[in-house]
């Protein structure tokens, strides 16, 4: 019922759903004029010089042909954030919506909760024209709108609970706390550091200022893009220092943005207590077996799986159901600690899985749990383990590429590894970054490259295109 709610409500918007980029962005040329378009890039692009010109945008974003075109890129997200949220209402009384924006998500809280009075407080006065506007032609009498901006503003009453869904931060990039050094994840505990990093951020004036109007047993639910560990770990300690716990362990949320997965937040409900009575914040820097994985096809895969040595190789035919032919499933171990699981399908399909030898279990399983089903299952299965990838020359493909935390666990495993050039940077505040080309067991070479806000990059090449890491190499540290 609550989705048949939402669906509605974004309806009455004049948001649309698209699942992919090309049909949406065919729909916005056609409803926007072409100055009106070039006027709405710009205001975007200019939205990184500050929090004044990120206000111009969103004056400019509730115009009445803007909006929907606008806001529609968001639709999922709108979709799976008011179901989550609407969970965490239950028995509030009053609730102030901060950041509430042209009131999208405000008025349906207040339609799917008529009894619950709302507050929705922005800074952006055209949208909260809007969100009134809204508000009054569909007879809310449960919701009012404030044009708000916090900490310069007071905030109008106190409430039970407090909503906030990414409106905390002052940039959407800026990368948090930095951890100790560019080997470990872990944050250490500076006072100082975190204070500084609260006050550029913003996040520290706007909490003090939002727990001011809270009761001192109301619940603060809040939605905020911290799925970096940085931004994470700083939002949690801020929320910490002033005596809030987690009254359940936070959760990521996944919805799509045209077409494509994105995982936000974590969502937090906290409330003020000791710690003990509540969840507890987790600073561990999450790694799972399936991003340690690396997929091509294609010609891609055919070219990489060429230049695998390869050991301890094992062929079966595998049934395909519904695809009218068989294909062919392979598995073997190669070099750098590396294993591979190869699948074809003759005329049809071509893909490679490569990762860490330990984790082949968990590909081959990948791939069986993949051919259980018929054709329509078996093609959208194929696609998540093998999705589509840039129309890169396939003699550019390296044997082996990883981009998430997990590589720095590749790069630790390498077998016979030799370091043939190394450099860490270090600024004068403190942040660290480490490149590292080198070769390893199976005549591979490598380039690792790690920092202090949690990116780790690992890049293995064969010994034939080796020059090509080296070349990367030198490029990073400034030589070319």
């Amino acid at each position: 019922m609550a989705e048949l709610d939402i669906a509605r409500h974004l309806t009455q918007w004049g948001l649309r759903r698209f699942t992919d980029e090309d049909s949406y962005y065919a729909w916005q040329r056609q409803s926007l004029a072409g100055e009106r378009l070039r006027l709405l890039q710009q205001a975007a692009e200019a939205r990184r010089d500050g929090e004044d010109a990120d206000q111009v945008f969103y004056d400019l974003a509730a115009s009445p042909d803007i909006l929907p075109v606008l806001y529609s890129q968001r639709y999922d997200y709108y979709d799976v954030v008011a179901l989550a949220i609407a969970d965490a209402l239950a028995g509030a009384q009053c609730v102030l919506d901060v950041g509430c924006g042209v009131g999208i998500l405000t008025t349906w809280y207040a339609t799917r909760f008529p009894d619950v009075t709302f507050v929705g407080i922005d800074r952006s006065l055209k949208s909260i024209e809007v969100a009134r506007q809204f508000a009054q032609s569909h007879q809310l009498e449960n919701v009012s709108f404030h044009h708000c901006e916090i900490p310069q503003h007071d905030i109008p009453g106190t409430f039970d609970t407090i909503v906030c869904t990414q409106a905390l931060f002052q940039s959407e990039s800026d990368p948090g706390l930095p951890s100790r050094s560019w080997t470990t994840f872990e944050r250490d505990r500076d006072a100082r550091q975190q204070q500084n990093v609260e006050e550029r951020t913003g996040i520290g004036p706007r909490l003090d200022s939002l727990l001011k109007v809270l009761e001192a047993s109301g619940r603060f639910v809040l939605f905020e893009k911290a799925v970096h560990p940085g931004r994470r770990v700083l939002f949690q300690r801020a929320l910490e220092a002033r005596g809030c716990v987690p009254v359940a362990e936070p959760q990521l949320l996944t919805y799509s943005e045209l077409g494509e997965p994105v995982e936000d937040g974590p969502l937090c409900v906290v409330r003020r207590g000791p710690a003990s009575l509540g969840a507890k914040f987790r600073e561990d820097v999450r790694q799972s077996l399936q991003q340690g994985l690396y997929s091509c096809q294609g010609a891609r895969a055919e070219f990489v799986y060429a230049r695998l040595p390869k050991d301890d190789v094992r062929s079966e035919e595998v049934k395909m159901n519904l695809v009218g032919q068989d294909g062919r499933c392979e598995t073997g171990r190669t070099g750098g600690g590396l294993g591979y699981v190869r699948l074809v399908i003759p005329g049809t399909f071509s893909g490679l899985l490569v990762g860490m030898a330990e984790v082949q279990s968990l590909m081959i399983e990948l791939v069986r749990h993949a051919l259980q089903h018929g054709q329509e299952a078996i093609e959208a299965r194929l696609t998540r383990i093998w999705p589509e990838q840039a129309s890169e020359s396939a003699e550019q493909a390296p044997l082996y590429e990883n981009h998430f935390p997990v590589a720095e666990q590749v790069w630790q495993k390498l077998p016979v590894r030799v370091v043939l050039r190394q450099q860490t940077d270090e600024g004068a505040d403190g942040r660290q970054r480490h490149i590292e080309y080198g070769r390893c067991a199976g005549n591979f070479h490598y380039l690792y490259w790690a920092n202090t806000f949690d990116q780790r990059q690992i890049v293995i090449m064969d010994q034939a295109r080796s020059a090509l890491l080296e070349t990367y190499y030198s490029e990073a540290i400034g030589e070319r």
